[in-house]
């Protein structure tokens, strides 16, 4: 489920029962957005089911380029 999650809009995976707060929310998986998702869920999306947090900074870097490593490559802005 989380394989191509960089890059994705919020709740698209179908088959996947998303939080309504979660699939109320309208943006774009992102580096930044990841990393609030992993410090602090319910910030994020107040009312998420979402209970799990990574306290670490270096663990969520670390969660997140491999979350960006298994996601599409995104388009170069030079091209």
């Amino acid at each position: 489920m989380h394989r191509g999650v960089v890059g994705r809009k919020v709740a698209t995976v179908a088959g996947y029962r998303y939080s309504k707060a979660l699939a109320a929310k309208n943006f774009i998986w992102d580096e930044a957005l990841l990393d609030a998702w992993l410090t602090a869920p319910a910030k994020l999306a107040p009312g998420t089911a979402m209970g799990f947090r990574v306290a670490d900074a270096t663990d969520r870097k670390d969660i997140i380029a491999y979350l960006a490593a298994n996601s599409p490559a995104k388009p170069s802005a030079s091209r």
